[in-house]
């Protein structure tokens, strides 16, 4: 297992406990990240009814994919990496849901 692998699977392991429901009150959604390179895995965290769940693994039918390199996310993640700035450079690719996208990142 790399470093950025295992500090992805921290992150996502997280990701539940740090979710902020009263940030995403209405939201039913289910996002894929495509994370690539070096360290890459999928994950899809499912947001609904105030809960945030995270599995490895494809969705069958996610409301939004996000696809970027591992390390970056790992880099965005631990606030080194503006996920804006990202998005607009094309580090991120966001399919789907545009707007959830730019609301994402208050849910946590």
């Amino acid at each position: 297992m790399s470093d950025t692998d295992a500090k992805i699977r921290k992150m996502m392991a997280n990701m539940p406990t740090a979710f902020k429901p009263e940030k995403a009150v209405g939201v039913d959604a289910v996002i894929q990240y495509n994370l690539t390179g070096e360290g890459g895995s999928t994950w899809t965290s499912k947001i609904a009814d105030g809960v945030c769940t995270v599995e490895e693994g494809e969705a069958e039918n996610p409301t939004m994919t996000i696809t970027m390199d591992a390390n970056d996310y790992v880099e965005m993640m631990a606030g080194r990496l503006d996920g804006m700035q990202a998005f607009m450079t094309g580090k991120i690719k966001v399919t789907g849901d545009i707007m959830l996208a730019s609301r994402l990142m208050t849910f946590f």
